[in-house]
């Protein structure tokens, strides 16, 4: 299952972020080995540390994750590193394509990379610099730009968006330990949690 409620933003700072794939390596004789890449697209973790935050601080985080059930239930995140697209290329028409993945390109000059998003807002979309209205020209669903009728984008025309995105994760644990300092300031007690957060596919 997936909520809507969003992590604080106060929680991502001091996040440690990247993306991870998943490869079987297998050593062969003579010293060679022979790798599988078991996942096509990687999947996004994020480290983090609250280091003695006020216990008020705290109590929303334990609610936050009461609230999820532990790694039970996916909840949005915005990522400090990626979390706006501004007039991004997600296709070119061909007179009969009629949806459109919201992606990013990561243009890496041996093998390109698209991070797909399922979570956007405030969704801007474009057909050969033409801005295009939501429910007149198309529509979108988890990610997907779907165009209706006669509006889809005619051969050779670039269909570009500018949103903000929000990333699908989940707590990658069911017990998330919360260290609380024994009188370390008795006037405002600090607490602290180490924990990480794991992409969901879609």
């Amino acid at each position: 299952m997936a909520d809507t409620v969003v992590i604080n933003d106060k929680f991502a700072l001091d996040m440690k972020s990247g993306p991870m794939f998943q490869t079987t390596a297998t050593p062969l004789s003579g010293g060679y080995e022979d790798r599988n890449q078991d996942w096509e697209v990687a999947r996004w973790r994020y480290d983090v540390e609250l280091r003695n935050r006020p216990l008020s601080e705290m109590r929303l985080f334990l609610a936050h994750i009461l609230g999820r059930r532990g790694r039970a239930n996916a909840f949005p995140l915005r990522d400090p590193l990626d979390n706006a697209l501004t007039d991004e290329l997600i296709g070119t028409g061909d007179g009969t394509t009629a949806a459109f993945q919201i992606r990013r390109l990561y243009d890496d000059d041996d093998r390109p990379y698209y991070r797909n998003y399922s979570i956007v807002s405030d969704l801007v979309v474009k057909v050969a610099s033409v801005t295009k209205t939501s429910g007149v020209h198309y529509n979108q669903a988890n990610g997907v730009v779907t165009f209706t009728g006669g509006n889809i984008p005619a051969g050779g025309q670039a269909v570009t968006v500018t949103c903000n995105v929000l990333i699908l994760v989940r707590y990658d644990a069911d017990y998330i330990p919360i260290s609380l300092p024994v009188a370390v300031n008795a006037a405002q007690p600090l607490a602290s949690a180490v924990f990480t957060l794991i992409e969901v596919p879609r």
